[in-house]
């Protein structure tokens, strides 16, 4: 009597297992496969109101004040709010001053790029673009998008506008147009004489 009851629990549990295995099989192939989640870098440090400062050889580079900051220690990155970027550069350590809505800095590899309603000076020149790229070790300044670069006797726009911080050389490509003022011929008229 016993051998009977057992061979139907087995029975019974072997097409319970079978079942659940083709029940498993049926859902999977019409469910929608769920894609793992993408875990994105938390920042780890906050801060408001903040000044990152870079330097070399006992003198400084340039200096960020930002309104706020974000860092992650997995990208080593600082996400900054409203960045005012100070540079000094040249032998006569002349300063650059650029300010933005936002921005990323990279210490490590001496690097800064601001975003978003860029406006600045260098000297006599004022500069608005849509990007600003600055590259330590190359010594060379980038402004991209819609760039413009005017001085009291001259304005040039242009797509993209490199700057060599050491030479102070400005190049200009895309869509490039440059117009002198009236006070610029003047002097120039002068200079020939």
């Amino acid at each position: 009597m016993r051998k009977p009851f057992v061979t139907v629990v087995v029975i019974f549990l072997l097409g319970l297992a079978i079942g659940l295995v083709v029940n498993q099989q049926r859902g999977t192939r019409g469910a929608p496969v769920e894609k793992p989640a993408v875990k994105t870098a938390e920042p780890q440090v906050h801060a408001e109101d903040l000044e990152l400062v870079q330097g070399s050889e006992g003198k400084e580079l340039w200096r960020v004040r930002a309104q706020s900051a974000q860092y992650s220690l997995d990208q080593r990155i600082v996400q900054v709010i409203r960045p005012q970027l100070f540079a000094y550069v040249g032998a006569d350590r002349e300063e650059v001053f650029i300010r933005s809505d936002t921005g990323e800095i990279n210490q490590m590899g001496n690097t800064v790029t601001l975003r978003d309603n860029i406006a600045g000076r260098f000297g006599a020149f004022a500069l608005t673009s849509d990007v600003f790229d600055y590259i330590g070790a190359m010594k060379k300044a980038y402004f991209k998008g819609r760039v413009v670069v005017t001085r009291p006797d001259f304005s040039v726009n242009a797509t993209t506008v490199e700057i060599n911080l050491d030479t102070r050389e400005l190049t200009a490509a895309g869509g490039v147009s440059a117009v002198l003022t009236p006070a610029a011929l003047d002097a120039m008229k002068k200079e020939k004489k």
